[in-house]
């Protein structure tokens, strides 16, 4: 009788279905890496600048900043001598986000708590805005609540909209990273949140509220 798999071959073989990148699970599946390429997926940074952010010394985590280059799932920009000692800076290779293709291949079950996840990390984003004021405080912003009633065509297009909007904005934000890499001017930290998801039929259509319109 032919022994089985333990956990660890099984885990490495090629026999489990998966929806999600074995480099990006690996690169999750610790906070701290979890954190580090949050940070790294908005600017660029330092392995010092983000112990600061954290309040821990950049000797106790820099492994984790290693495997995820290591990983490919970071890589340098630049390199800059300071007290004797080389500081390096990071930026991240890739957003993280699913396409299409992967986002079908989720349970549903597991698609509602990503998506709840997101939209939690929108508002506490929203909600630290409004607490430091600023929220409101640039006249060029944009927020916008949009419910409406469509058939399903109507419904595709909107979907199609978003992952164009995507697109640009990823675009945008690699862009921004290069010339953030040789700036010495201090960058905007945004967020930019992109929603669009079915609501209860019973719930009847309300007047849209807009604020300002990007100039």
């Amino acid at each position: 009788m032919k022994a089985g798999k333990s956990m660890r071959e099984l885990s490495e073989s090629d026999d489990l279905r998966t929806f999600f990148d074995r480099r990006l699970i690996k690169a999750l599946s610790h906070p701290v890496r979890e954190h580090i390429l949050a940070v790294l997926n908005e600017r660029v940074a330092s392995g010092r600048e983000i112990g600061e952010e954290i309040g821990a010394d950049v000797s106790s985590f820099y492994h984790h900043i290693e495997q995820l280059e290591k990983l490919g799932c970071i890589e340098r920009v630049r390199s800059e001598r300071r007290r004797g000692a080389v500081e390096h800076f990071f930026r991240a290779r890739q957003t993280v986000f699913f396409d299409d293709e992967q986002w079908r291949q989720v349970p549903p079950s597991l698609r509602a708590d990503i998506a709840g996840s997101f939209m939690q990390l929108l508002i506490d984003d929203a909600a630290s805005a409004l607490k430091h004021g600023t929220l409101g405080e640039n006249a060029d912003e944009h927020v916008t609540w949009l419910p409406a009633r469509v058939d399903r065509q109507s419904w595709e297009e909107v979907v199609c909209l978003m992952n164009q909007t995507l697109e640009c904005l990823t675009a945008i934000q690699e862009k921004s990273a290069q010339r953030l890499a040789g700036d010495d001017a201090a960058p905007m930290t945004i967020t930019v949140g992109i929603l669009a998801f079915e609501t209860p039929s019973e719930a009847s259509p309300k007047p849209r509220a807009k604020a300002r319109e990007p100039e």
